[in-house]
């Protein structure tokens, strides 16, 4: 159910793995209804609320994806930080490249954040293409360092525009990628969903500045397990309106305002590597 030996040292090289076909039709299909509704009827999810959405919930703690986050964990807790869930109609405009690594400066990659892609239809190259940058989830930059370049593509851009439905890609949040817009192809949709979670060992910035310890607190209520008990744990998170705070106006070298330490801190001990 977890990863392959290839898989774990393809995530260690080139920051991602992709399963295929991973949620069957049927799952596939209910969660796409989910997402309907609250397009169509109800639009009032904003991550924040994701509780109250019984598919999407049943995504973050599917075995499957809580197995293979273990193998890319290494073992080392981790917990949940947010799901975006969204249906993207022909017309989509494309997004630059980017990465979605949360750091607060951006300053080193010892621990891992993991984002769950779930293509509901797939891709088939008609609504928007999957742009991914092998290898670049060992670079430290700022999210949108390579924006300038828009949507085009780079020297080792690996495209992904043909996955069959309920495929999900495993990467890591550092990995820089963009989506390329196409003009569309009848009626097909694309329905994509990610969810991120958190390897323990540091502080991470929150989801948002407000409502993300009550949005942790109804997800421990509604789904809490009792072998992963800080999959939904606050403690692992700071308040990023916290955080800009204090930094706003901060200029120079800002490892200057730390205080001395005897030790520079440790990575966390058995998770999948980084090979430089």
């Amino acid at each position: 159910m977890g990863l392959s030996e290839g898989e774990k040292e393809q995530f260690r090289k080139l920051g991602y793995v992709i399963r295929p076909g991973m949620l069957s039709p049927e799952r596939a299909q209910a969660v796409a209804r989910e997402i309907d509704r609250y397009v169509e009827v109800e639009p009032r999810f904003d991550g924040r609320n994701i509780h109250r959405y019984d598919q999407l919930c049943d995504l973050v703690v599917d075995p499957e994806t809580l197995a293979i986050t273990d193998d890319i964990m290494g073992g080392a807790a981790f917990t949940f930080h947010h799901c975006h869930a969204a249906r993207h109609d022909p017309g989509l405009a494309g997004i630059a490249w980017h990465h979605d690594y949360e750091q607060v400066p951006q300053t080193n990659r010892k621990h891992v954040q993991l984002h769950v892609l779930h293509y509901l239809d797939g891709l088939n190259g008609t609504v928007g293409d999957l742009l991914l940058l092998p290898k670049s989830h060992r670079a430290v930059m700022r999210r949108d360092a390579l924006s300038f370049i828009g949507e085009q593509e780079i020297p080792g851009t690996v495209v992904i525009n043909d996955i069959p439905p309920g495929t999900v890609i495993f990467a890591h949040s550092a990995l820089v990628h963009a989506r390329r817009a196409q003009p569309g192809g009848g009626s097909r949709r694309r329905y994509f969903i990610d969810i991120a979670y958190m390897q323990d060992g540091v502080q991470w910035p929150s989801y948002g500045r407000e409502g993300w310890r009550d949005t942790l607190e109804a997800m421990d209520q509604k789904l809490h397990m009792d072998d992963r008990p800080r999959l939904f744990d606050a403690s692992t998170f700071f308040d990023i309106a916290d955080a800009v705070g204090r930094m706003q106006g901060a200029t120079g070298s800002l490892a200057m305002r730390l205080p001395e330490v005897e030790a520079s801190a440790r990575p966390v001990s058995g998770a999948i590597p980084i090979v430089q």
